[in-house]
């Protein structure tokens, strides 16, 4: 625009054009003053001067009747005033023949010209008053809080997928959806759909939870509860903080039951507190059976996959249907990433994480210091994940897929969130094996021969398929995103 403008003031050709666009009048009047420019000699200042004066001849005197007329074409104005900025004038000074007191020189060749009327040019100033400057700092201050701002979290709106507000002690905002999301007991981020609600809901609804916190504990206050929480630690059994934890679980599971919605099988059942509760302390050590290699062994495998991720190291890794946070809180600590998204559905799993990360990685677990990695904890829908499209480097997903109700658009998520050269590690259950009667007509789980992932990760749009097994039901595969042409 300031291009445009300048020219205009420096090429009689546009000043020409767009005076007769304005009025004939007009036009006539300039071809006077472009004249008397000429006449003049003068150079226009753009940078160095507030004001700059173009006069006709030298000894020229100023008209008694003066007049000021304005340009206007396409809601330029040339002439008038502009409240915000200081501004530049350029002034053409008329000349009346009449006057005896006039000295123009005769041989200026508008010496004697009539009815020249006066033409203001106005140009923007380069230079601002420190009036301007505060209020251009105040403007972009308010232009600022009314933009949505970039949230520190990984994790975007799971319905417009655009960055989350700065997260507070209630939950987190899309400004774009107006929409907030809780921060729940157990240190999560509900981003699942049926817990979004009004903003302005937000911090009421965090009101009623802070007055609904959990009781301080009963079990603690017996005589004999640090020998017993002591022994049980070497053995590697529940303490008394732990099993009353489980018991308020339990108390309120029959609400949530009544107000949740009813969910497959192999969904609901990692969603119960007991469940949820025994997964690491025994359930997960019976896979073993099945050709699991064990937790050490099955995060080695998952390392070397997701290291051939493009731009994984040094940056956000999720791991989907966490359950407890068994690898998770591998992940976190072996220092490779960013920051490690721990995401479930099951709330009751993802306190478990809660409680597994304080007391392995400490209390700030989820804000690590510089250099160190953070676990963030996330509920959410595998199939509708809180990621925007192509921002992750890596997804891992161990023991899961065939507790999915809907794995094909689950996986079509995952290749979504993932970069271009990103990689997607799973791990799950052959049809064969002790585990076979259990997915017998896919109810209540799913599981999958080599050949069904091959074909289903292809129809994602996941290529460069690999695979591990192990007998008799073990497989561990990796695929990647395609990079772009």
């Amino acid at each position: 625009f300031c291009s445009f403008v300048y020219k205009l003031w420096i090429s009689p050709a546009h000043v020409r054009t767009m005076a007769a666009i304005a009025s004939p009048t007009m036009s006539s009047q300039l071809s006077i003053w472009q004249t008397r420019q000429a006449a003049a000699g003068v150079n226009l200042q753009k940078a160095s001067a507030h004001e700059v004066s173009i006069c006709g001849a030298a000894s020229a005197s100023q008209s008694t009747a003066r007049s000021s007329h304005r340009l206007l074409v396409a809601g330029l104005t040339v002439g008038a005033a502009v409240a915000r900025r200081p501004r530049c004038q350029q002034r053409a000074t008329p000349v009346t023949s009449g006057d005896p007191s006039s000295k123009t020189d005769s041989k200026a060749p508008v010496a004697q010209a009539e009815n020249i009327v006066e033409v203001d040019i106005v140009q923007p100033s380069y230079a601002k008053s420190q009036a301007e400057v505060k209020n251009d700092a105040a403007t972009d201050v308010e232009l600022e809080a009314r933009l949505p701002v970039a949230a520190p979290e990984p994790c975007s709106c799971p319905i417009c997928h655009l960055p989350l507000s700065h997260p507070s002690a209630a939950g987190i905002v899309c400004k774009s959806c107006g929409l907030g999301f809780p921060l729940q007991s157990g240190g999560f981020l509900d981003l699942t759909i049926g817990a979004a609600k009004p903003s302005d809901e937000l911090q009421s609804a965090s009101t009623k939870a802070e007055s609904e916190q959990e009781e301080p504990s009963l079990l603690k206050n017996l005589p004999f509860v640090e020998t017993t929480d002591g022994i049980a630690e070497s053995l590697g059994l529940p303490t008394s903080k732990e099993v009353e934890a489980l018991g308020r679980e339990f108390l309120r599971e029959p609400q949530r039951l009544l107000k949740s919605s009813l969910q497959p099988a192999g969904t609901s059942t990692f969603q119960s507190p007991l469940v949820s509760f025994v997964y690491e302390r025994g359930w997960r050590n019976a896979f073993a059976s099945s050709g699991f290699p064990g937790p050490d062994e099955e995060f080695r495998l998952a390392q070397e996959f997701l290291h051939e991720g493009e731009g994984l190291l040094g940056h956000v890794l999720l791991d989907a249907s966490c359950g407890s946070g068994l690898f998770s809180r591998r992940f976190a600590s072996s220092g490779d990433y960013s920051t490690v998204v721990a995401l479930d559905y099951s709330e009751a799993m993802l306190r478990q994480v809660d409680a597994f990360a304080k007391k392995e990685l400490g209390a700030g677990y989820a804000t690590a210091a510089p250099g160190k990695t953070s676990l963030k904890l996330v509920r959410a829908d595998i199939a509708r994940l809180p990621f925007a499209t192509n921002s992750l480097g890596g997804v891992h997903a161990g023991a899961a897929i065939h507790c999915w109700p809907n794995p094909e658009n689950a996986v079509a998520e995952v290749s979504r969130v993932l970069r271009p050269g990103g990689v997607f590690v799973l791990t799950t259950f052959m049809p064969r094996g002790p585990m076979r009667p259990f997915g017998r007509n896919n109810i209540p789980y799913r599981f999958w021969t080599e050949d069904e992932l091959s074909k289903l990760t292809r129809q994602c749009g996941l290529v460069d398929f690999k695979a591990i097994t192990k007998d008799p039901a073990f497989i561990m595969v990796r695929v990647r995103k395609p990079k772009s042409v």
